[in-house]
């Protein structure tokens, strides 16, 4: 399903390109939004679940109700209290270790200065998504 949703955007682009440069005008209305996900490129390549990584993808835009439920219960199992996920470090390393795939100990195991920023995309995905 990705594959078609990224041949019908590469479709689109080029479609509007094409109708740009002939007409001169490109139309901003309708235009999407543009994805909330995030790719963190590592400083120093960072070891994940036994793979070595230089950068790693947040899909936030794949994120669903279960995975903020899933999120809840695994801090909830242990006993961490979430009063709001927006300014939660624990709920946004969580949703941000969903969104990549992997488990939120290795998110909290990251040097600071990587945990701080992908901790931070994730806050401000959460306050766009209405949280």
């Amino acid at each position: 399903m990705a594959d078609t949703t990224n041949m019908n955007v590469t479709n689109e682009m080029e479609t509007e390109m094409a109708k740009a440069e002939k007409t001169g005008v490109v139309d901003m209305n309708n235009k999407k939004t543009s994805s909330q996900n995030y790719t963190h490129e590592f400083s120093e390549e960072v070891e994940i679940e036994g793979k070595k990584y230089k950068k790693l993808t947040f899909y936030f835009d794949r994120l669903t109700g279960d995975d903020v439920e899933a999120v809840e219960v695994e801090l909830q199992s242990e006993n961490k209290v979430v009063l709001s996920p927006e300014v939660s470090s624990p709920f946004q390393s969580a949703i941000a270790a969903r969104a990549a795939g992997i488990g939120s100990d290795d998110i909290r195991r990251l040097p600071l200065c990587e945990y701080m920023k992908i901790k931070n995309k994730a806050r401000d995905f959460l306050i766009s998504a209405g949280f």
